[in-house]
């Protein structure tokens, strides 16, 4: 597939923006599981809409469970525990508080 990005910002009379380097962080070990967790759970928010915009609740939790069975996770509720923190550092970014 022919990437045409160029020519249709030209076309469109817009100036594309020039991509950044991807900003990277180091995981601990011991984090990775939790993380794994966390993003596959990456489209299992719970959002509420309404006049003022979308809110995002936090995770669907019984989605996460099921997350974390497939993953064969054993300590269910330490794993919890850990994707909580993963959870609450998302919302602060998400809803901008």
């Amino acid at each position: 597939m022919e990437d045409t990005r160029d020519s249709d910002a030209q076309a469109l009379g817009i100036t594309r923006p020039t991509p950044s380097e991807p900003e990277t962080f180091g995981v601990w070990e011991e984090h990775w599981p939790a993380l794994r967790v966390f993003l596959a759970c990456r489209t299992q928010w719970r959002v509420i809409a309404g006049m003022g915009g979308a809110v995002h609740q936090g995770l669907d939790y019984p989605a996460l469970e099921s997350v974390m069975r497939m993953q064969g996770v054993e300590d269910a509720a330490a794993m919890l525990e850990q994707v909580q923190q993963l959870e609450g550092g998302a919302l602060e970014v998400i809803n901008g508080n």
